[in-house]
């Protein structure tokens, strides 16, 4: 049996933002690569114990790759990608190849 959907009684939105859902589409601002990263290495420099650094670490480099892979402008940079295991290694006390290595993939 098909029954039709009833048609809502509630009345239109009147603003923009309320066709979105619970966000403002306009308040919405756009990170820079660098910026997003910078936001994951923050958390990283602020965990004290060194094995939750390194998971901490470990999702820096995953924000780096999905990024990436996302192809965001600025995330293929070699500077960026050297920027970010430089200052991962100086956090954790690993080298950068052996971040790299953790993180499965090859320089």
């Amino acid at each position: 049996m098909k029954t039709s959907i009833p048609k809502s009684k509630r009345p239109l939105p009147s603003s923009p933002w309320r066709l979105y859902g619970s966000f403002n589409a306009g308040c919405i601002e756009r990170r820079s690569v660098l910026e997003v990263i910078d936001e994951f290495l923050r958390r990283a420099e602020l965990t004290v114990d060194p094995a939750e650094k390194l998971a901490q670490a470990q999702r820096v480099i995953g924000a780096l790759m999905a990024l990436h892979a996302f192809d965001a402008k600025g995330a293929s940079s070699a500077e960026i990608h050297n920027y970010v295991f430089g200052r991962l290694a100086a956090l954790t006390g690993e080298t950068p190849e052996t971040l790299v290595t953790m993180a499965g993939v090859a320089i």
